[in-house]
């Protein structure tokens, strides 16, 4: 047998293991799988596969009580020797309550209790295009609305501006107006930023390359619908100049490029990053409220087991016992069903759950609702600063700098960023400036502050205005409310009240030398 053996050749071995040493110039299996994997573009960055899991969580919590049940006992554990049917049953009653949703509509409801307001010094043809950013009939307002509160849910989100691909065509403006060529806004989602690089580039930290994932449902036969996957690669060359790829993966790993081009008029990647408080480095973040999705999940496992425990409280359990029941008999227990025995030790009785430890669980379930509270409203906390200038102690700054504020000026920022974005793909200098609510000063005005602005204008000479402005912008006064004609009327009022009071010590006073006190006053 062995002279039938073939004679090793060590020019022409493979690379698959069993083959043999490699050839000359060959590559092992392992490495041809690194490289697949280094050249594909839906690898993910370890920044990015680290921050899965807590993004997992939030957007599990976030779609709400079908998709946590649906997980099953990744968030409901099965307890040792419950079997399947009546885990079934228990995760079937188990009633997922979403405060982690309620709490961020809330949170982003406070920053939009007031539009968005587009400078002055945006250009007129951007204010037309805003009422339809994203050329799906999204009006601008909404838009960053929705990104928002995406990137509050996930630690962050972005903003892509982009433009028709006119494969390479140059148009005049006359022409693209004719053909509604135009600038568009696309959400980016946390979920679907696959990688990125960056470089300092003039003391500035950029963007290098950026890989985004765009999924989309195309026609499959007759009816039905698939799923495709593709990857948008956007990256600087070599002369900085910024381009863009869309590759596609196929089923043998292979990567083919479906279209590509160029940013002519753009000097960078044309995206802007809305970072959060969770933000450890560019595209890199916690999402804010995680621990609050944590606390959420623990309050529907012991929910689950509070509602476990009433249902066990009103379910007495049937016993027997001293009782002999031969192979094959059963107990019929029912309500015109009597059990009788013939041994005089037998006993029949129902036990039952005497509910001590309820209050205690629910005693836990009202803790756990008062720390998700406490951790919502810990957005509105100002952060500690060392120092503060004068300015920083007017009225209206005690939530200037609190995690729900740095998420909206991280919003403005990326707006301001892709209006910049937008005016080059129009040949316009400038995009212009837009501002977000920051004033979150309503939520403080209650009746205990209102009455300590009142004495300070009373008693220590504080100037109403200021006063006015902060209950104005606290949303206790409309914002079409002339300040200065209001102000005018109070000095008005004031003087009258002044006088009549000073009218009725006249009075007293002549009462008092006549000795006859006047209609309604007591006599001294």
């Amino acid at each position: 047998m062995a002279a039938n053996l073939p004679t090793y050749d060590p020019t022409n071995s493979g690379n698959k293991p069993g083959d043999g040493p490699l050839r000359v110039g060959g590559q092992p299996a392992a490495d041809l799988t690194v490289a697949l994997k280094e050249n594909n573009p839906a690898t993910m960055s370890h920044a990015r596969e680290r921050q899965a899991l807590g993004l997992t969580l939030v957007r599990d919590v976030w779609e709400g009580a079908e998709k946590v049940r649906s997980c099953g006992p990744t968030y409901l554990p099965q307890a040792p020797g419950e079997d399947g049917p009546n885990y079934n049953i228990r995760l079937a009653r188990s009633v997922f309550h979403n405060f982690f949703r309620r709490t961020v509509e809330g949170l982003v409801g406070l920053i939009y209790r007031k539009d968005p307001v587009l400078g002055d010094d945006v250009p007129p043809q951007i204010r037309e295009q805003w009422e339809n950013l994203d050329m799906a009939g999204t009006h601008g307002d909404v838009f960053l609305r929705e990104i928002m509160q995406d990137a509050l849910i996930a630690g962050h989100a972005g903003i892509l501006v982009e433009y028709p691909d006119t494969q390479g065509q140059r148009f005049t403006r006359a022409a693209e107006t004719a053909l509604k060529l135009r600038p568009y806004w696309v959400p980016v989602r946390k979920d679907d930023i696959v990688s990125w690089r960056t470089a300092i580039v003039d003391g500035r930290t950029i963007l290098t390359q950026l890989v985004i994932r765009e999924s989309r449902y195309a026609p499959a036969g007759e009816f039905g619908e698939k799923e495709v996957t593709t990857y948008r690669v956007l990256y600087l060359d070599a002369d900085m100049v910024p381009m863009w790829r869309v590759l596609y993966v196929t089923e043998r790993n292979a990567v083919v490029t479906v279209a590509e081009g160029v940013y002519t008029t753009q000097q960078e990647i044309p995206f802007a990053e809305i970072a959060t408080s969770g933000k450890r480095g560019i595209l890199d973040s916690d999402p804010p409220l995680l621990d609050l999705a944590y606390l959420n999940i623990a309050h529907y496992q012991q929910w689950s087991d509070y509602a476990f425990s009433i249902h066990k409280t009103c379910v007495p359990i049937f016993y027997a016992a001293g009782v002999q029941v031969a192979a094959g008999e059963k107990f019929v227990v029912g309500a015109n069903t009597a059990l009788t025995s013939p041994d005089p030790n037998a006993k029949f009785g129902y036990a039952s759950h005497d509910g001590a430890a309820l209050g205690s669980v629910k005693g836990a379930l009202d803790d756990l609702k008062a720390d998700m509270g406490a951790l919502g409203l810990s957005m509105l906390m100002p952060q500690t600063r060392v120092a503060e200038t004068a300015e920083a102690k007017r009225l209206d700054k005690s939530t200037q700098d609190s995690a729900l504020s740095v998420l909206a000026r991280s919003v403005q920022d990326a707006a301001e960023r892709a209006l910049g974005f937008h005016a080059r793909y129009l040949g316009l200098p400038d995009g212009g400036s837009i501002t977000i609510n920051r004033d979150f000063e309503g939520l403080l005005l209650d009746a205990s502050v209102m009455t300590a602005y009142a004495a300070l204008v009373r008693d220590a000479g504080f100037p109403a205005r200021l006063v006015l402005k902060a209950l104005q912008a606290g949303g206790r006064i409309a914002d079409d409310e002339d300040l200065e004609e209001l102000e005018l009327q109070m000095a008005v009022e004031a003087a009258a009240a002044e006088e009549r009071k000073r009218e009725e010590l006249e009075l007293q006073a002549e009462a008092a030398r006549s000795g006859n006190p006047p209609s309604g006053l007591a006599a001294a």
